[in-house]
């Protein structure tokens, strides 16, 4: 240890590693010029809460800047200096030591925290030490008061300023040091052999009826292929909360259901500006400590044959929306609603619903129950899965048959009248943890039918690596798993998105490591896409790209032989930066990416991307939407 009169001399220095540990200092900075302004444009729509959320980046860059304060205030021996020099160091070490805090620190993955936790402790002890060293203060000064005041006026002002916009807030230094984009290719190696799924009778025509698609949940587009990107721009669109659910109506217009932790927003909007053409607020959404991986009540909606949007709500009810009125102008007006918890468990909340075969609405809850809604009567029948939760969408096949994965088996219902009952039945691997990036312990994949609806695909849940699970459909079979391949580094797969299926052909992700939080700071997820092709005798992986890190997107394909997805790498200098990106679906290759934008506002957060009719991708994200458009 130092000699007492050189102790205080290393505080500033101490304090100055801390602020560096804690965090980027380019992620700090981006944090104070991103947030204010995300919370102003959040404040604008008098959302409380969401507001809240918007602010909180903001209190996080300023325990950096407290910390390079009190350095200034402990070298200038003002009063107080040492007290909050104690204070910054405690939470120091808490952020070092907590373990869903340690890993938001500026440090390698392997050591975490131990950096800041070492240079925090450090710090205690010479303020231990030297605290008679306090007597030799000066008087007082205006330091402390003067640095809170200046950073209330930055909030309001920026604040002020993001209040007058429209568009997403990115984070400026970020964005400037990350490459806008690269290209490879822009052409494909080869198309892929791939017919369109059954058009269900009642949903709106394929592939824009919900957010994978089609009743086959498969993900993929045969009529259109992804834009050149050299010829595109990006567009950022705030709309205040994440826009999971996006459809394309009758008028080519993009009709956005946006979820955020307490609201539930109907949007129209312009496909080549993502202007806002008509707006309403359907739902309310209790707040829940688990909101940001609750989807009940808002994460998935449809667009049915009659240009409806069904929505369900987090109180037990299923709604219906228009979106345009009798001259075809943008306009929502309820429609009408049904009120489902006769079929549901008590405070069961609604995660999906899709239109059947024959007109009845099918409808899965959180905790096991599904249900079916006959619209003409209003009539409701149910059973459940006792000891289950469902966490996912479902598939409903051309047959009738609506095919729903729960945290413990694979089944298949059929409507009888307006009960529902098992017809088709299969047990997986569902593990021993809920790994990171999953919202359960459990599949994590909402099932999807392919080649004719002949095999049902899966991923499941186990150790050491998950696997991609093919099942025949065909009834009176003895076993009806037809094929099993583990994909993954071990002890690191999880998905928690649907397969693509175009064809023959599965595309799966890794999303293993993924939380709202943990895709800061410059961290991102375990890496991993892979194709699997179905053959008569069983399956073979055609290739496995070990690089590309998606860390919660739900990816899409095109029969043209490219896969739309939305990346993000890991950054040593603690950069978030978010990028469209193409994969070759032949050789697993990325073709080319464009930078979407950097920072937290701009995170997907388990929404999906979609090509649009025109080859424009669009995707949602924690602020609203972000689109790469053909340049106008």
């Amino acid at each position: 240890m130092a000699p007492t009169s050189t102790r205080p001399r290393l505080l500033p220095s101490l304090l100055v590693a801390q602020a560096l540990l804690v965090a980027s200092p380019i992620a700090t900075l981006d944090n104070l010029l991103t947030s204010p302004r995300a919370l102003g444009a959040q404040a604008r729509r008098a959302d409380l809460p969401a507001t809240i959320a918007s602010g909180l980046p903001f209190v996080v860059a300023l325990l950096p800047v407290a910390m390079v304060a009190v350095a200034v205030a402990v070298r200038r021996r003002t009063p107080g200096s040492w007290i909050g020099a104690g204070i910054v160091s405690t939470l120091a070490l808490v952020i070092a030591i907590a373990p869903g805090q340690r890993g938001m620190t500026t440090a390698a993955p392997l050591v975490h925290g131990m950096p800041l936790g070492i240079v925090a402790a450090a710090t205690l002890l010479v303020l231990w030490r030297a605290r008679g060293e306090r007597t030799r203060e000066h008087g007082r000064s205006r330091a402390g008061r003067v640095t809170v005041a200046a950073a209330l006026a930055w909030l309001l002002a920026l604040a002020a300023v993001g209040a007058t916009r429209d568009t997403i807030p990115i984070g400026p230094i970020g964005a400037a040091l990350s490459p806008d984009l690269e290209v490879s290719s822009t052409t494909p190696t080869a198309p892929l052999d791939g017919e369109p799924a059954a058009q269900a009778r009642h949903l709106a025509p394929n592939p824009d009826s919900n957010i994978h698609g089609d009743a086959a949940m498969t993900d993929a587009y045969t009529d259109r292929e992804v834009l050149d990107p050299r010829g595109a721009e990006v567009i950022r669109r705030h709309l205040g909360g994440v826009c999971a659910s996006m459809l394309f109506d009758e008028h080519g217009r993009i009709v956005a259901v946006c979820v955020n932790a307490t609201r539930v927003t109907l949007n129209v909007l312009d496909p080549d500006s993502l202007e806002v053409l008509a707006r309403e607020h359907v739902a309310d959404r209790p707040f829940r400590a688990d909101f940001a991986t609750n989807f009940a009540g808002g994460g998935y909606a449809v667009l049915d044959d009659e240009q409806r949007v069904v929505l369900p709500t987090s109180d037990g009810r299923i709604t219906r929306w228009s979106v345009a009125d009798s001259s075809g102008e943008p306009a929502i007006e309820a429609v009408d609603e049904f009120d489902v918890t006769s079929g549901l468990a008590e405070g069961e909340g609604i995660n999906s619903a899709v239109p059947g075969t024959d007109g009845e609405i099918w409808v899965v809850g959180q905790l096991g129950s599904v249900a079916v809604l006959d619209p003409e009567s209003g009539d409701v029948g149910s059973t459940r899965f006792a000891d289950a939760d469902i966490e996912n969408s479902f598939a409903v096949g051309s047959d009738g048959r609506a095919w729903v994965v729960t945290s413990r088996e694979l089944v298949a219902l059929r409507a009888d009248g307006a009960t529902p009952q098992v017809v088709w039945r299969q047990t997986y691997d569902a593990g021993t943890r809920r790994k990171p990036g999953q919202t359960s312990r459990a599949s994590g994949t909402t099932p999807t039918l392919l080649l004719g609806e002949r095999y049902v695909a899966i991923t499941d849940n186990a150790d050491p690596r998950m696997h991609v699970v093919v099942y025949d459909t065909r009834r009176g079979l003895g076993s009806r798993e037809h094929c099993r391949v583990p994909v993954f580094a071990p002890e690191r797969s999880a998905t928690d998105n649907s397969l693509i299926a175009i064809g023959s052909s599965l595309f799966v992700e890794s999303n293993y490591g993924y939380t709202l939080f943990d895709a800061t700071f410059g961290r991102s997820t375990e890496p991993g896409m892979t194709r699997i092709d179905v053959t008569d005798d069983g399956c073979e992986q055609v290739w496995a790209n070990d690089e590309i890190r998606t860390p919660s997107v739900v990816s899409k394909g095109t029969a043209a032989g490219v896969i739309a997805t939305y990346t993000k790498g890991e950054s040593v200098a603690g950069i978030d930066a978010w990028y469209f990106t193409a994969v070759d679906a032949t050789t697993g290759e990325v073709m080319w990416r464009r930078l979407a934008g950097t920072g937290p506002m701009v995170n997907n957060h388990y929404a999906a991307i979609y090509v649009g009719p025109d080859g424009g991708l669009y995707v949602g994200a924690t602020g609203g939407i972000v689109a790469l458009r053909p340049r106008t």
